[in-house]
């Protein structure tokens, strides 16, 4: 039976942390270990965790974010556990008991595996889908495959994928140890929020590591639970201030230049939904997100030079595939 660590991150998630927890004790087939780090949490959050024997509980004195909280734990789990698979569930995530051991039975005897992700369905309507993959458009866009569609079964299949939402994710321990880029031992903690697992499964696929989505293996997602205890805008902001970072850290020169006339249009459009949404101060706020994160740019140089140098992938065809919503097979 395979040993899997599960890393959880809470913010005041005191209502729902338990679901979580439950979710992952009833999990079949797999010996589970669970690591849990509090993000300096206002309510009731750690007590309900402390009432789980066995869980390996990290309390933060600050909010460290989410890149820095998962690294935090991932450490953890490479210095006190042999696990060959981590898997990673936000605190508002749901997986079904056969969940991990169906993503684990399907990438035995695969080579290179990076990742792999399930079904992800919406946690209060479970006909509609959060997520089926991640991919990054040629607008440089980070989507989530198949989201707010309806379930249809029937059409799913095990494929390879661009890379999975860290939402409710399996990682392999061989890919976690083998990381280029000398700024970051995991997620990208410059990002602090948002966009950190499309960075990852960028720094996977051009490094010749492969994804899996397996709709076999279920889970259900509230869908930034976190972050609405922040102002709603929140997320947008820092969707758009590291969008440029993935490109420039992940990408050649070649495909960035020849996506810029749409990745100008996939601005203009976002910045058009944020000013529907939170009005002109809103959009003006995402606009000076986007500026920032240009701005940001030479703070991912080394990164950026460690990245390009690991590149086993053909550049063509990774633009193939951004081209082909991130469907690889």
């Amino acid at each position: 039976m395979e040993t899997v660590a599960y890393v959880i991150v809470t913010w005041n998630n005191a209502d729902i942390i338990a679901g979580c927890l439950d979710a992952i004790v009833a999990q079949t087939g797999v010996d589970p270990e669970i690591f849990v780090l509090d993000n300096a949490s206002s309510d009731a959050t750690v007590e309900v965790v402390r009432q789980y024997p066995g869980v390996h509980l990290t309390e933060s004195d600050k909010n460290l974010g989410f890149a820095r909280g998962n690294n935090v734990l991932i450490e953890r789990v490479l210095a006190e556990s042999t696990a060959p698979w981590v898997a990673l569930i936000n605190s508002d995530a749901v997986i079904v008991p056969e969940w991990t051991s169906r993503l684990v039975e399907f990438a035995q005897g695969r080579d290179h595996v990076a990742a792999l992700q399930g079904l992800t369905l919406d946690f209060y309507d479970h006909d509609v889908v959060d997520s089926q993959h991640i991919f990054v458009s040629r607008r440089l866009q980070g989507n989530q495959y198949g989201c707010r569609e309806q379930v249809d079964l029937l059409s799913y299949y095990p494929r390879k994928v661009f890379g999975v939402n860290a939402a409710a994710a399996l990682y392999s321990r061989a890919f976690i140890e083998q990381q280029p880029d000398p700024d970051s031992s995991f997620f990208d903690e410059r990002f602090y929020m948002y966009y950190e697992d499309v960075d990852v499964a960028c720094r996977a696929l051009v490094a010749g590591w492969d994804a899996f989505f397996v709709p076999g293996a279920i889970a259900y997602h509230m869908g930034s639970v976190s972050s609405k205890k922040r102002a709603n805008i929140y997320p947008v902001v820092m969707t758009a201030r590291n969008q440029a970072a993935v490109a420039y850290k992940n990408l050649s020169w070649r495909i960035i230049l020849r996506s810029l006339p749409f990745v100008f249009a996939g601005v203009k459009d976002f910045v058009r939904q944020a000013k529907h949404d939170f009005g002109p101060a809103g959009a003006r706020r995402v606009m000076r997100a986007y500026i920032a994160g240009v701005f940001r740019l030479p703070l991912y140089a080394r990164s950026r030079r460690a990245i390009r140098s690991a590149t086993l992938v053909d550049q063509g065809y990774l633009y193939a595939i951004m081209q082909n919503d991130g469907i690889r097979g």
